[in-house]
């Protein structure tokens, strides 16, 4: 069992959407500058200038949460520096398990699709589940953070964007410090000790 992140409960909110046919924006994390940072990746910065988001859809025909298996090929570095949050979720394809719990590897974007999505996030000593929309950074055409080496797949990208929203924007992500929010826990997710 796992508590939910910020209540947002994923089966409820993708009922809704499914139900009034339109696609999930998260207002807990909206796609705007204050979730990209504050400083490097504030609203002012080179870095941000031309951002726009946009859902795996604007960005290739037939996106598809998952090719042939996550592995740590899905998992290239963009513009943030968050290497040790790539090596972690790298670490993740190793343990197919452990994997599955946290990325539920049955999501996708055809079957009831309504442009939301979850993750479970061992923190703290517990698991959470994330709930986050698939609106992504991009930067001319292409994602500005993290990214697939296969254009078409997107499961590293939302779960770094889950990640994102538990630490306030993407930039708290930078280096693996804590700037204005609470820095996450990665320990139990890597050990296995659920």
């Amino acid at each position: 069992m796992s508590n939910k992140c910020l209540n947002q409960d994923y089966e409820a909110l993708r009922s809704q959407c499914l139900m009034q046919n339109e696609l999930f924006c998260d207002p807990s994390f909206s796609a705007t500058f204050g979730s990209l940072g504050f400083d490097q990746f504030g609203p002012n910065s080179n870095n941000t200038k031309g951002v726009e988001w946009k859902r795996p859809g604007e960005l290739c025909s037939k996106p598809q949460f998952i090719i042939s298996g996550a592995t740590r090929a899905d998992v290239c570095q963009g513009a943030l520096g968050d290497c040790w949050l790539m090596a972690a979720i790298a670490s993740l394809t190793l343990n197919k398990d452990i994997l599955a719990r946290v990325i539920y590897p049955e999501q996708n974007f055809t079957d009831k699709y309504a442009g939301i999505f979850h993750f479970q996030i061992w923190q703290y000593g517990k698991w959470e589940e994330v709930v986050v929309d698939d609106r992504l950074p991009t930067k001319k055409g292409k994602l500005l953070f993290v990214k697939s080496a296969e254009q078409k797949e997107f499961w590293s990208a939302l779960l770094e964007k889950a990640y994102a929203k538990v630490n306030g924007c993407y930039e708290n992500l930078c280096g693996g410090h804590a700037r204005k929010h609470k820095r996450i826990s990665l320990e139990g997710l890597l050990s296995g000790s659920h």
